[in-house]
């Protein structure tokens, strides 16, 4: 019979093996190439910003996504080949040169690996389109956020498939180089004892766990308050800590360093102990990465739901709803405009206000980081910019607010979410009138909070005793001055479609004096205009509807509060998506990588059950045996992973202002449930494998062997 022939049986009769191999990569691939094409779809890149902090997470996410995907995938590869490792002796046993054998696996590695690659490319189109509509229905509100597709996302799929089928025939290479007939042969029955280890290595492994998280977590943050040093990036490092710990957790573990202290019961289960220290470090290492993405499950989840929990972003209670500033110089849209256009759309106009407001230059002080960033440094900065000022006449009109500012006082007007980091409420020192050049020394006499006005400034802006403000003005250029609209609608919920109207209204008769970017100061560009120097802000932004970034980049957007919420409800809705996303493959991963575990434990266990049995060990006994061997592989790093997860989100959130909000802790408790329903599909993926485990091991045939009725 040809070699062929023979090769061809061998493979029918391992037909399992190929379909678990084929399954774990097909489903690596359309996992990552169905994030892949809703990450660079249109939809998602026109809501993440460039170079900001949730594309920068979410390309980690991405990051995270790969290399989960490529670990349980080779992983399961590992299966394959001890499967692969009996007829493989035989065949060398036969006189087959391992240059035919690496032709022959290289000829179905590709065969398989190609295969699957093709069908999770093409599955990825309907399933990202799929879980985009599920979470339309319950997140998406909005008719901008319709699935687009994005053939660029193919590419890091593509570029996936070809790394992964390179590992695969490198690992299959060296399966068939690596040793000789008889190891080969013994492969499966290859035992990885490890040496006695002390008792007191699983409390080291928790005291380095904990430690490597709140050190982490915490220190940066009491540097940066109490000692005034911003650690370098590097100082991450110290998450290592943890990384060690948890190594040193389980290799306590799964060599059982502290089961002999109870005599009775280490006996009582001598065969489990046995079984699991001699693949003990295969079982550490897998366990292990286990951990690390169970981790990443439950941190990506908590960090999704916090995001979309924030009070802030729906908020719409303090200041007005519709809010707009512009030079007073610019002939742009006023009442008589809004009027007409709330008539159209059926609203009511309700507490509207108009008023002006005066950049005045600024001296205070501030926190900054020293020319290297090493160190924060307490600092004056003396009429380096200029800030939006209104009396407090003029304050309550546009706020509603009742306000009394003494005179020679100012009171700051901030944000309702402002938490102090940079600039200081009670900072500033000095106003100067920049036309006369006259300078007013004041002092700090309270915060107020109103949306609409403080985001209209930078740092802050400012409200005066009445008297105080018209001597500060008194013979300031109009170039100066900006004009203040704010009022209310009796339909907010409901006036999307009247936003969007007086937007195109307002962008149309905007001018070069107002499109100016987001960070642009007036008179920031006069000392640089006076000392002959380049401004770095002095660029104009594109003033067209189509700019999806105009709101963003814009230096006199105006805010108008319903396209705010729906804009950060998408932004939202993209975010949770991502990392809920990367909940499932994580979860995948694991669920995948632990069925695997299980089968090679009962696969290259199998004679030790035979020996069971003519010792006298019934069914029942065998089972247990097994079973508490699969339970070890599921139920530790699961505890570990899932309690590392919650610890490091609860310390991330405690360290970064001392406190834990009502925020927080509803993000807290849905982790929580999170954790439960990990844990759940974690015990249905348990009950499965356990049930093939008995299968492979060879436990129900034994069985029947030993039944009365055959």
């Amino acid at each position: 019979m040809k070699l062929n022939s023979i090769y061809k049986k061998l493979r029918k009769n391992s037909k399992g093996q190929y379909l678990l191999l084929g399954f774990c990569i097909c489903l690596s691939v359309l996992l990552l190439t169905s994030f892949t094409l809703m990450y660079f779809g249109p939809t998602v890149q026109d809501f993440l910003q460039e170079g900001g902090d949730t594309r920068k997470m979410a390309s980690l996410l991405m990051a995270a996504t790969s290399v989960g995907c490529f670990i349980f995938t080779i992983y399961a590869s590992g299966l394959f080949f001890r499967s692969k490792a009996r007829e493989y002796g035989v065949f060398m046993a036969l006189g087959i040169q391992k240059k035919e054998l690496k032709k022959l696996l290289f000829g179905e590695l590709s065969m398989v690996t190609a295969l699957s690659c093709l069908v999770g490319l093409v599955l990825s189109v309907p399933l990202s389109w799929v879980i985009w509509k599920i979470f339309e229905i319950f997140i998406i509100s909005n008719e901008q956020m319709t699935y687009r597709f994005g053939p660029v996302g193919f590419l890091p799929g593509i570029l996936f498939s070809f790394i992964l089928a390179l590992a695969l025939g490198a690992a299959g290479f060296r399966f068939v180089r690596r040793t000789d007939i008889m190891e080969v042969l013994h492969m499966q029955q290859k035992t990885e004892m490890v040496r006695e280890i002390p008792g007191w290595t699983f409390g080291a492994g928790v005291v380095l766990t904990v430690a490597g998280i709140l050190l982490g977590s915490g220190l940066p943050q009491f540097s940066a308050k109490v000692l005034n040093i911003n650690l370098p990036g590097i100082f991450n490092l110290v998450y290592l800590l943890s990384v060690a710990g948890i190594y040193l957790i389980l290799l306590s573990i799964v060599a059982q360093s502290r089961a002999k202290r109870n005599k009775k019961k280490y006996y009582k289960n001598l065969v489990s102990i046995s079984l699991m220290r001699f693949t003990a470090r295969s079982a550490t290492r897998n366990m292990c990465v286990s951990v690390l993405l169970l981790f990443a499950c439950c941190f990506a989840a908590f960090y999704g739901m916090q995001y979309s929990l924030a009070p802030d972003i729906l908020n719409t209670d303090s200041g007005r709803t519709f809010s707009m500033h512009y030079p007073a110089l610019e002939d742009q849209i006023g009442k008589t405009e809004i009027e007409e256009t709330a008539q159209k759309y059926q609203m009511q106009i309700q507490d509207y206000s108009e008023n002006d407001a005066v950049n005045l230059v600024i001296s205070r002080n501030a926190r900054d980081f020293n020319e290297d960033g090493t160190r924060y440094l307490e600092l004056y900065k003396e009429q380096e910019k200029a800030a939006l000022f209104v009396s407090e006449k003029d304050y309550r009109t546009l706020s509603g607010q009742d306000v009394s500012v003494e005179p020679g006082t100012y009171q700051t007007v901030t944000t309702t979410d402002y938490r102090e980091a940079f600039e200081y409420i009670d900072g500033l020192q000095e106003v100067m009138n920049p036309d006369t050049e006259k300078s007013w020394k004041l002092t700090f006499g309270g915060q107020l909070t109103c949306d609409s006005l403080a985001s209209m400034s930078e740092p802050f802006a400012f409200v005066l005793d009445d008297q105080d403000y018209q001597n500060i003005i008194s013979g300031v250029s109009p170039a100066y001055v900006e004009h203040l609209i704010f009022f209310n609608v009796s339909d907010v919920e409901n006036s999307y479609d009247f936003a969007m109207d007086l937007l195109s209204q307002y962008v149309g008769h905007a001018t070069e004096l107002s499109s100016h970017m987001g960070l642009w100061d007036i008179w920031e560009q006069k000392l640089a205009d006076d000392a002959g120097q380049p401004y770095g802000y002095e660029g104009s932004v594109d003033m067209t509807m189509d700019n999806n970034m105009l709101l963003g980049d814009w230096k006199y957007a105006p805010s108008f509060n319903i396209i705010t919420v729906q804009d950060r409800m998408q932004l939202i809705s993209v975010y949770v998506m991502l990392s809920l996303y990367i909940c499932l493959i994580s979860l995948a991963a694991i669920s995948v990588m632990a069925y695997v575990r299980s089968i090679s434990v009962a696969s290259d266990n199998r004679e030790l059950f035979e020996s069971l049995e003519k010792l006298g060990a019934d069914n029942r006994y065998q089972r247990q045996v097994l079973k508490k061997q699969l339970a070890r592989i599921f139920q530790y790093p699961a505890a570990i992973g899932c309690g590392l997860g919650f610890l490091f989100s609860f310390s991330m959130d405690f360290f970064n202002d001392g406190r834990i909000s009502s925020t927080e802790t509803k993000a807290l408790v849905l982790l929580l449930g999170i954790i439960l329903l990990v844990s759940a599909v974690l015990y249905c993926v348990y009950r499965y494998s356990m049930r093939e485990a008995e299968r492979k091991a060879g436990i129900f045939s034994l069985s029947l062997e030993k039944s009365p009725d055959r």
